[in-house]
């Protein structure tokens, strides 16, 4: 079957470009939200990107005439846990978690997404892990283990921790996101995520922290807020399941994450003055090489039902 081989072909290097966007997206948001998370109210700064990223991906909606789609009864319970779970959890964790620690610490701990999504997609995916795969896991557990041994970086615990447990949350709703797709497009599943998030963040900051809303009169500070939704949250949410569309989710976080580390703390030393220490180093480098070996030890193609993969007769926008 030629065409079928075809097919496979092209969702693998479509879903590998996205990667690398995705990727380089990803590597800026440690970086961005730890400004944030020190010059505005980090609740303020979680709602206001949301909510752009939410009106970014309704006027794409409106042009694929897909909008109908996040309101549906059939859809809308799963679009809002996916959104509870992927944006509201994680953009709070992040933000205030980022208040405390800083960026190049931050990133190491998220180091811990392979070991969810490796939990998580074998549990409700049905992906199988090898042997290689869990030594890889052990690995990058136990590089951010060799930093936390020494102290200091991973301090106070509670922000560290509630960063620990932030890429727990992201796999959780890309796990909910996987089991839609189709029949919605990855355009539809961040059009609900996004929207729905956005609903519950404005609540809580009407609620919580309506003074903050002076903040958004400063020009860099809401130019920082709309780039952070435009490029962190709806491009990076649209390459992301774009991605895990064509691909597997296991692969597809192995091979994202460890580019992130590396550009991270680049982007750190140049826009936020931080400096890595040679324990922060050594750790991330274990944990990288523990994440490449998943990559190696894992393939790269999404498991589908056969009549999902039948019906699959168009190629979706991302």
């Amino acid at each position: 079957m030629p065409d079928v081989s075809a097919r496979r072909a092209r969702a693998f290097q479509v879903g590998l470009t996205l990667c690398i966007i995705n990727t380089i997206l990803g590597a800026g948001q440690p970086v961005i939200t730890r400004w944030g998370a020190v010059h505005l109210d980090p609740l303020l700064f979680c709602t206001g990107a949301v909510a752009f990223a939410a009106l970014c991906t309704i006027a794409l909606l409106l042009y694929t005439g897909e909008l109908r789609l996040i309101a549906d009864p059939r859809y809308r319970g799963r679009l809002f846990w996916v959104a509870m779970a992927g944006t509201v959890m994680t953009s709070l964790s992040v933000t205030y978690g980022l208040t405390r620690i800083g960026a190049v610490a931050g990133v190491l701990l998220m180091q811990t997404e392979p070991v969810y999504s490796l939990i998580l997609s074998t549990i409700f995916v049905g992906e199988r892990p090898s042997a290689r795969q869990m030594l890889a896991t052990v690995t990058i557990l136990v590089g951010i283990g060799s930093v936390f041994a020494g102290g200091g970086s991973f301090s106070p615990l509670w922000a560290s921790a509630i960063i620990f447990a932030t890429p727990l949350f992201w796999q959780t709703s890309h796990v909910i996101g996987l089991k839609l797709m189709p029949p919605l497009t990855p355009t539809s599943i961040i059009g609900g995520r996004f929207l729905y998030a956005a609903i519950v963040l404005s609540a809580m900051l009407l609620v919580f922290r309506r003074d903050s809303l002076v903040q958004l009169a400063d020009p860099v500070s809401l130019g920082v807020i709309l780039v952070t939704g435009f490029f962190v949250y709806f491009l990076g949410g649209l390459t992301w399941y774009g991605a895990i569309n064509r691909l597997s989710l296991t692969w597809t976080t192995a091979l994202v994450i460890p580019g992130i580390p590396i550009l991270s703390i680049l982007f750190a030393v140049m826009f936020l003055g931080e400096r890595a220490t040679t324990r922060e180093v050594v750790g991330i480098l274990i944990s990288v090489s523990g994440v490449l070996a998943l990559v190696l030890g894992a393939d790269p193609h999404r498991k589908q039902p056969a009549s999902e993969a039948a019906e699959a007769i168009h190629e979706p926008l991302i």
